[in-house]
Formats: C-alpha cells, structure tokens, sequence
C-alpha cells in the first residue's frame, strides 16, 4: 500500500507541473475556453457585479475583444513611429509609475483575485496577464458607468422637458390642502408617468393607480419604473389579472379598475393606500363611474385618503362639481401645429355592410406620404381603425405595399395582441422606414407612442351595446364624438408639426356628439348590480353616479339576476348569488361553474367556462387558410364553438405533455393563437381554486394536500420562475430594439411562421409562459 500523498508532497508536484511565467506568456491565449473558464472563476462569481455565464458577462467578453484589438493597433502605430525616432533616456521619478494605469482616473475598484482567496489562480495564469484582464475590467465597468449616467442626464432632461413639470407642486400643494384633486391635461404632457412620481417624492409609500385597460398598467409600471431607478427593483409594481409584480416593499402599484373594486370588496375601507389615483376618468368606463361612485362615498369615512382624478381636458366640470367643486390643476399639452386634411369617402352604391372595409383611401395616404416627404425626414404614421377584423384587412393590403416600396414597418395594435407584441410599437424603425401602426382607439389615451407624426382617422369606433329583445350584449360600430376626434389628431402633433388626415367630411365632424356616450348608458348591468349587491351598497337604483343609467336597463339587471336565482323576491342576495358575485366572470358562465360542480362535471366545465371568457384563440388570416381548416378539423365539434374549445385546449395540454413536439408549431399549423391557451389555463386554474375556496369540490375533485417533499419543490419552482423572469425582464430592458423590414404580423398572432422549422436561435431562449404552466 503506498504511503498517502503528504501537503508538501502536493506541493512539489503541482510546482513542477506548473508551467513558468515566461512559458506561460509564451503560450497565452485569450480565446482560450480553460483561460476564459479560468478568470471567470475568479472574478464573475455568485455575488459579484457580472456574474459566470450571465447575458453581462457574455458583453464584457464582447467588448474585451474590441480593445484588445484597439490596444493591438494602438501598439503597431506607436512601434512604427518610435522607429524613425532617436531615443532618449527619461529619468524615473519615483512619485510616479512607470506605465500608466487606468486606475488613476477610474472611480472604481475591482477586488482581485490576490485578496479573494482564490491562491490556485496564479499557478495557472501570470500576475502580469491577469493584471491586464483587471485593467480591462475596469474599463469595461466605467464604458457602462458613463453610458448609465448619460441615460440618467438625459432622462432628467427629457422629465424636466415635459409641460407638467413645472406643475408637480402646485400638484402637491393642492392634494395637501384639498382630499381630491382633479389634475386635467392634454395628451403628452406627461401626468400618468409623472404624478405618481411626485407622489413618491413627497413620501407617500402607498400608492394605486388605476387604469382602464392591462396593457397601460404593464407599460406605465415599466415606464415609472425606469424613471425612479428601480427598473428591476419592487418599488413599482402593476397588478392585472394573471399577473402581478407587487411586493410587500411595492410603493406604487398600477393595476385595472376592477382589481381595485374587488379589493374594495374585501376591505371596504381600503386601509392599505394613502392615495388613489383614476386616470383617465374621462373615458366614462363602467367600472369608473362605480368606482366615483364607491370613492364618493369612502372619503368621509377615510380623512386621510387623498383622492387624484386625472382627465384630458374633456369635460372637467362633470368631475369636479360630483366631489364638492375639488379643485382642478389644468395642465397644458405640448402640441405642435397640427394640418388637418379631410378626405370624405363616397360610399359605393353596391356597398353592403357585410362586406369588408376599402383599404385603397389609407393606402393612397401612405403613397401621399411617401411622394411629399424624403425618407430621411423622420416620422410614423397611427391609423385608427374601429377593430380586429378592420385592422386586419387594411393590414393586408399595407404590407404588400411595404413589400414593394421596402419604406414601411407594418404593426397592429390592439388588446388581442400578446403583450411582446403590444411592445414593437415602441421599438425603433431601421433608417429611411417609416412605421405604420393600425390601431382600435386603445392608442387614443391609454397608450402613447413617440416619432408619430401623421394620423389617419377612420371617425369609426367598437363600443360595446345592449339588445334588451335578445338580451345580448354585442360590439357595434358608431361615429366617435368630437373630443375623441381631438384626442386622435393630438397625436400626430407631439413630437413636431403633424398631419392628421380625417377619412370623413367636415359636416361630419359638425355633426358628432360632444363627448362619447358613457358606457353605464349603453351595456347591460347585470354584472354591475350583483357586484353592488355583494358589496352591500345599498339599492342600485338611488346610488350616487356621477351620472345615472337609464332606470329601465337597472329594471332589467335586477329582473334578470332575479330570473338567475342570484337575487330573491326582495332583491336580496341568494347563496348561489353571493358565489357569482366572487367569480370574475359573466353570470351565466358563473352559474355554469356552480351547477358543474352539483353534478360532477367540474373538470370540463372549468375548461369551457375558461374558453368563454378569454378571447378566441382562432386568428383571423388563419381562417382563410386550407392548410390551417385541414389541420383543425379533427378538433371542431358539430355541437358548437364551446366543444371544439374544449376539444382544442385539451389536444393542447396533451402537446404540451409530450416534451418531445413544439406546441407552437402545433397551434401555427393550426392557425391558433397560443397566448390564449396559457390565458385559459390561467383562469381555468383560478375558477378551480375559487370553486375549492367555496367547498364547491368534494374529494376526488378537489386537489389533494401535498406532502412536505411536494411543497418544498414548488416553492423551489417558484423561486426558478422568479429567477427565470428576471433575467428575462433584464435581457429585454438592456436590448436594443430595432425592427426590420415587414415584421410579418397578423393582427392576431404574434409568431413569426406559420408552419415549418423554428429559424436558428428560436429556441435559445427560456419560454417564460411555458415555465409557469408547467
């Protein structure tokens, strides 16, 4: 048996296996994966700034090689001019080094090596190499500090640009000395990003900020977020359906307006905010006039809430008068001059309603544009169009023309959209290209975008009606009023003198209502009253609304939730009422929810009653497509559109099971819209756990308690998930988006084939949906 191997015995042999300084600088090479490896190891650690194997560590490794390449030419050209020089002898000072060393005007440090413990590294790399990678490093650290602190100036400049600026304490004086304060202003001036900020400032530390629609909370939290410096912190947050970033150290929390009333619901003093802020009050959604309403009532009992209210300059009186004439902080916009052009079309006497929108009077604009104004002249065009399937037919025809000219970049824009593809609006276009965003009026208020400088208005809107004969509920086309006609030409006049081409006669204008006709005044309001009922706020018909709704449409949802079982003869709430007010959806589906669970259906009335409430799944184009109607066949059902949902979500699920195939291969090839899949599992998820919250699932239904072992792997998951998403969310912020040339979109997908292989690199990345559903 041989005699164990002693400390000094290591020793020695690791000496003479050790190559020399000089062999060592002989064979150097920075490409090398041990060296690279090697030096990682010792300075990208766990807890250290740039971290091993990071997306930061892979651009240090990039820029490591432009000065490499830098310090190589820098050398050349001084050896070649030393050469025809004589040399002199500079004595040395020794105050002072000998070679020069960045160190001496770089404001930071890079803890080494030498004093981290990490003695093995010199017996593999020499002092002299790893001296240099250092001074490298401290450059690259300083190349990113400079470029952070110019961002910062700029960002600074651009906030202290904005015309509410100069208002922010009069903002704070007035919210100081009044409980609501209505703070008006034109679209641009910057109150939705900034209030919440100034708020901050003062010290408030618990904020809310409703919005009307998800993706103005995800895009305002984004936008506050990166201003106040805490992009990637939890000091900002947003809470819509789903998803949520909130935390317990989240200051300033956007979520939507129904959010925030079922919070109400559960705590009616609403003990954990200091201020509410209502953007865009104007808009006269339902959920907002009950929420004036709600708030309306709540201040007397909470003195110390403060109250903001923030509007464009659309009929301010209506909202200061309701709250005891609060005082108005009146902003003005930054507008520039803005030419307005009117371009009535003549309707064609073969026209029918059923046929689709001409897309040649948008086309002969963009061909207007193109002849006018040189590409170089910077600026992108919004198109307002009423919806989905008007979007997606001027969509079609305007990308073939970007094909030809190679001048435009085509994008849709509105709520179907998943949220990846809401964001290429705000990316960049390449030199010379023009943007073109087709657009429902979610760009109006809710969303706005900078470079725009022409506008086309379709004068046409979606709104939501209510047919009290078939008592349905159903999206109708209507002229937009004036105020909106305002709010879209506004935006063509931003960033610089605009144009805004109106697609109607100026007697049309003429003859537009005022403002649009509040939503209370033309939907049904069964859902409205059962969630007023569930909240005890006395009878619906004397509650204070800032503006009444008809008293027939209240009869109606009153005699239709009694007809329901949710409501008794005195309109009091039932059991089964009380359990439809906690589901988040219409109170038919609510209902098939409940008598699914009474007779054991439970699993596949989650899945249809899921499928019900989210968007269709099935994309436009794709409906044209026969490949697309052959592969979706053997999942459509001849007893109706619930069935083939559910036969669809369930064909999906089994995909996503089966690691080996692609589901978004699958659901390309199928013309189906993945992202609305993930929503239905979501929900079909959180009806199943509020089903269990209410004991509506017995035994085998009910998910069964997990063990010890199965709870700590999920809180393991969560924890990954956590991790996954904020690499994700970093990777994203610091990427420079530029678009290219016909970005192929649909209006309703956001893939980029329909069938075929995934391009190189489409799998690379972590599917951040795909994490969370499994």
């Amino acid at each position: 048996m041989p005699p164990p191997r002693t400390r000094e015995g290591r020793d020695r042999r690791d000496h003479h296996w050790a190559p020399s300084e000089e062999e060592a600088l002989e064979k150097w090479d920075w490409n090398c994966p041990e060296t690279r490896r090697l030096l990682e190891d010792a300075f990208f650690r766990e807890e250290d700034y740039i971290r091993q194997g990071s997306e930061e560590c892979q651009k240090f490794w990039t820029f490591f090689e432009r000065l490499q390449r830098f310090q190589n030419l820098k050398t050349s050209r001084k050896e070649e001019k030393d050469a025809g020089q004589p040399k002199h002898s500079i004595p040395a000072l020794a105050d002072l080094p000998r070679a020069y060393d960045p160190r001496y005007r770089i404001n930071l440090s890079v803890l080494g090596p030498d004093t981290r413990g990490s003695q093995g590294l010199g017996r593999h790399l020499p002092a002299e190499r790893v001296s240099e990678f250092r001074r490298a490093l401290l450059h690259y650290l300083d190349f990113g500090q400079k470029q952070a602190f110019g961002r910062l100036a700029k960002l600074q400049r651009e906030r202290a640009a904005l015309p509410i600026a100069q208002y922010g304490n009069r903002i704070l004086q007035t919210l100081k000395e009044h409980q609501v304060v209505v703070v008006a202003g034109d679209t641009g001036c910057g109150k939705s990003t900034q209030v919440p900020q100034y708020l901050l400032t003062a010290g408030f530390s618990h904020v809310a900020c409703t919005q009307p629609r998800r993706i103005a909370c995800i895009s305002l939290a984004k936008r506050v977020g990166f201003e106040s410096l805490s992009q990637y912190g939890s000091q900002v947050g947003y809470q819509i359906r789903f998803e949520s970033t909130r935390s317990a150290a989240t200051k300033i929390v956007f979520l939507t307006v129904g959010l925030l009333l079922r919070q109400i619901q559960r705590e009616p003093s609403l003990p954990q905010y200091e201020v509410l802020i209502v953007d865009e009050v104007h808009e006269r959604h339902l959920h907002n006039d009950f929420l004036l309403g709600v708030l309306r009532r709540l201040l007397p009992k909470r003195p110390d809430l403060k109250v903001i209210l923030m509007s464009a300059t659309i009929n301010i009186s209506l909202f200061s008068s309701y709250f005891s004439n609060a005082p108005v902080v009146q902003v003005p916009g930054r507008l520039f001059p803005i030419t307005v052009v009117y371009q009535p079309q003549e309707a064609e006497p073969t026209t029918s309603k059923s046929e689709k929108l001409d897309p040649q009077p948008f086309l002969r604009v963009l061909e207007s544009i193109d002849h006018k104004y040189p590409p170089e002249e910077r600026g992108d065009l919004l198109v307002f169009l009423s919806g989905m399937a008007e979007i997606s037919t001027v969509l079609e025809a305007v990308q073939t023309y970007a094909s030809h000219t190679q001048r435009w970049v085509v994008l849709p824009l509105h709520s179907a959209l998943s949220v990846a593809d809401q964001d290429k609006v705000f990316d960049v276009a390449p030199p010379g290209v023009r943007k073109c965003i087709l657009s429902t009026n979610i760009a109006e208020t809710s969303v706005t975008i900078d470079g725009i400088r022409f506008v086309v208005d379709s004068g046409k809107v979606k709104e939501m009606s209510y047919d009290p004969q078939a008592k349905l509920q159903r999206l109708q086309e209507f002229w937009i009023s004036q105020a909106s006609a305002e709010q879209r030409k506004g935006r063509a006049g931003r960033t610089g003198p605009g144009v805004c081409f109106r697609l109607y006669a100026e007697s049309d204008y003429d003859a537009f209502a005022p403002y649009p006709v509040p939503e209370i005044r033309r939907v049904a309001l069964d859902s409205l009253v059962l969630q007023m009922k569930s909240m005890s706020v006395g009878d619906p018909r004397t509650f204070p609304f800032i503006e009444p709704p008809p008293p027939a449409s209240l009869e109606t949802a009153i005699l239709y939730l009694r007809d329901q079982g949710a409501l008794d003869s005195s309109e009091a709430l039932t059991p089964i009422g009380s359990l439809l007010a906690q589901l988040p959806v219409d109170v038919v589906i609510g209902k098939m929810l409940i008598l699914g669970s009474m007779f054991s259906l439970v699993e596949p009335v989650l899945t249809i009653a899921a499928a019900l409430s989210v968007q269709s799944p099935f994309t436009r184009s794709a409906q044209s497509s026969p490949e697309c109607a052959a592969a979706r066949r053997p999942l459509e059902s001849d007893q109706g559109d619930p069935f083939t949902l559910f036969n669809v979500f369930n064909a999906w699920v089994q995909v996503k099971s089966e690691r080996s195939r692609n589901s978004r291969k699958w659901c390309r090839r199928r013309g189906i819209e993945e992202h609305r899949l993930y929503e239905m599992a979501n929900l079909r998820r959180q009806f199943k756990e509020l089903l269990e919250d209410h004991g509506l699932m017995t035994g085998a239904q009910a998910t069964q308690v997990a063990d010890s072992y199965s709870r700590l792997q999920q809180r393991r998951e969560r924890r990954a998930l956590h991790q996954l998403k904020r690499q994700h969310e970093e990777g994203a912020g610091r990427r420079r988006k530029v678009l290219r040339l016909q970005e192929e979109q649909d209006g309703g997908s956001s893939e980029e084939d329909r069938a075929g292989p995934d391009p190189p690199g489409a799998g690379d990345g972590v599917d951040i949906q795909d994490v969370k559903f499994k």
